[in-house]
């Protein structure tokens, strides 16, 4: 069972509910075990620039984020336009 669900989006691969990526992974469990390996980083990327000179501002989450997925997909530092959930949490609307 996916982690995500959604609506109707270009963001899947078709008739499921698995990102499209740039690694042509179609397995769930792959995918989810590639995304944690990417989040690992993206901690310690983070912790790292835990300086007092670094603003942790809007722009700063966003090359976090970019940084964190170009590698895996497309959308990497872009604002969704669909609205995701994970379990029972909804993600920030994309209207938001």
């Amino acid at each position: 069972m996916s982690k995500y669900q959604f609506g109707e989006s270009d963001v899947y691969l078709p008739g499921t509910d698995t990102p499209r990526n740039r690694l042509g992974i179609t397995e769930a469990d792959l995918l989810h075990a590639v995304e944690e390996v990417l989040l690992q980083q993206a901690y310690e990327t983070f912790i790292a620039e835990l300086q007092p000179e670094v603003r942790f501002d809007e722009a700063y989450f966003i090359s976090l984020h970019q940084r964190t997925w170009a590698s895996l997909y497309d959308w990497a530092g872009k604002y969704r336009s669909v609205d995701i959930s994970k379990g029972g949490s909804l993600f920030c609307r994309a209207a938001y």
